[in-house]
């Protein structure tokens, strides 16, 4: 049995996962998140900023040490919107080398979201047609399948802190020009290929998991209930219309959603609910894999990413 590590480097958060493959089936050791916001202001300036890096590589080479205290024998780290949108971006990937000592590869949006299907699809076995979606910081993942076949991979250069930076928030955080967000939203989807509408779609990432926690009220996060809620289009839309009216010290204290995610919750929610009404779901599954164990089932079966 082989522990393997995967570190997605994303615009709001890096994450890790460390993992045993045993049997053709991921089974989690460690999971750890931090905070990092390493894309804030990289659509309007172009470059990562001084200090978002400095947090990021504190963060990565945290997780790192992390891996090794778990003996993994490979750790694969991956970098999404924010390090590919940013003209600096090989920079940060230079310095993640020279200073902690690993290579960091650069996804493309449609590898993003493949990665992140196969993730989503661990230990399934789905039937006809599904739709995986993928909302980031800076870009959201779509991935059309047939059970476990992989259609067509989309990327959309929108997402919740990319949102942010283009539709700032009132002084006390109040956003009231929800409209004018899902507008522009509505309008950047509309520039995709026309979409298969489906009832079959599972969410992923940090907005999504979060609405499943916050829809259930819990204290703290868990991910046994989180994994595998059914959050409807009804749910979504009202979460959407409550969470945008309050200030951001009220959004802060809302049960099931981490303080240090309340400034960006909201644009994420629209971003989903654009997607729901273009895909004309009545809801969608919530899904606590994502990414990180397509990173760890292609270590395991030796592909390249």
């Amino acid at each position: 049995m082989t522990v393997k590590a995967a570190i997605d480097i994303g615009t709001n958060s890096v994450r890790l996962l460390v993992a045993r493959w045993q049997d053709g089936r991921i089974i989690p050791l460690v999971k750890d998140l931090q905070t990092t916001r390493l894309g804030q202001g990289v659509h309007h300036t172009g470059r990562l900023a001084p200090e978002a890096v400095a947090r990021t590589l504190e963060a990565v080479s945290a997780m790192v040490g992390i891996a090794k205290e778990w003996q993994a024998d490979e750790i694969m780290a991956v970098a999404t919107s924010a390090v590919r949108d940013a003209a600096n971006g090989p920079e940060f990937i230079q310095q993640c080398q020279d200073q902690i000592g690993i290579i960091i590869h650069i996804l493309p949006g449609t590898d993003e979201a493949r990665l992140s299907f196969n993730g989503a699809i661990q230990g399934r076995t789905p039937e006809g047609e599904l739709v995986v979606i993928d909302i980031g910081g800076g870009s959201t993942e779509l991935a059309f399948g047939q059970e476990k076949e992989l259609r067509q991979a989309l990327s959309l250069n929108i997402g919740a802190v990319r949102l942010k930076d283009i539709f700032p928030a009132s002084v006390n955080g109040v956003l009231d020009n929800t409209s004018e967000i899902l507008h522009y939203i509505t309008g950047v989807i509309k520039m995709l290929p026309p979409l298969t509408r489906s009832d079959a779609v599972t969410g992923v990432g940090g907005t999504i998991t979060s609405l499943a926690a916050i829809a259930q009220r819990l204290p703290s996060y868990d991910r046994e209930k989180v994994q595998g809620y059914f959050l409807s289009t009804l749910c979504v839309n009202q979460l959407l219309t409550a969470l945008a009216a309050m200030p951001l010290v009220d959004r802060q204290k809302v049960a099931g959603l981490q303080p240090e995610r309340a400034d960006i919750i909201v644009y994420g929610i629209a971003i989903l609910s654009a997607l729901l009404a273009e895909l004309e779901a009545h809801g969608l599954t919530v899904s606590e894999q994502d990414i990180l164990e397509g990173i760890i089932e292609q270590l395991n079966t030796l592909q390249d990413i």
